[in-house]
C-alpha cells in the first residue's frame, strides 16, 4: 500500500520481518542496503550486509562511523533532514562498478576486523587493559 502511494511499487517490494535463515540471501541480493537511523550505537545492519558482500548507504552517526568507511566500503551521510537521501541512492545506484567494488571491500573488511574470534580477542583485550580486571588468558570458556 504505502509503495503503491509513492508510486514504487513495481520496484519496491516491502516484506515486513524476516526470519534469520532469509536475511543473508535478501542482503546477497540487494542493490544496495541502507541503513538511516539517527542514533546507532554500534551499526550491525552495516555490518551483516557487508558480510554478504552487499554495498552500504548508512548515516554518519555513532558506531556506523566505524564500521562503514566512506568511499571504500559504503558511503556515509548526514543524519540530518536536509540531505538528499534519494539523490545520494539514485548516484550510487547508477554506478554498478563503484557498488561492486564498495561490495567486495565492504566483505574483506567484515572478515578482517568483525568475525567472532577478532571481537572476542579486542573486548579481551579491552577488560585485561583494565588495571582492576586481571588477565582472561587462563579464563574458563
Amino acid at each position: 500500500m504505502i509503495a503503491e502511494e509513492c508510486g514504487v511499487a513495481d520496484r519496491v517490494t516491502l516484506l515486513g520481518g524476516v526470519s534469520r535463515e532469509r536475511m543473508p540471501g535478501l542482503m546477497s541480493s540487494a542493490d544496495l542496503v541502507l541503513s538511516l537511523p539517527r542514533y546507532e550505537p554500534f551499526g550491525i545492519v552495516p555490518v551483516e550486509a557487508m558480510a554478504c558482500g552487499a554495498p552500504v548507504l548508512a548515516t554518519a552517526v555513532g558506531g556506523q562511523l566505524d564500521t562503514v568507511v566512506d568511499g571504500i566500503t559504503g558511503a556515509l551521510v548526514p543524519a540530518d533532514d536536509d540531505h538528499d537521501i534519494s539523490g545520494t541512492v539514485r548516484r550510487l545506484l547508477a554506478d554498478p562498478d563503484l557498488l561492486a567494488r564498495y561490495g567486495a571491500f565492504g566483505r574483506r573488511r567484515v572478515l578482517a576486523c568483525y568475525t567472532w574470534d577478532r571481537v572476542a580477542e579486542g573486548v579481551t583485550r579491552a577488560y585485561s587493559a583494565v588495571s582492576c580486571v586481571p588477565s582472561l588468558s587462563g579464563a574458563v570458556r
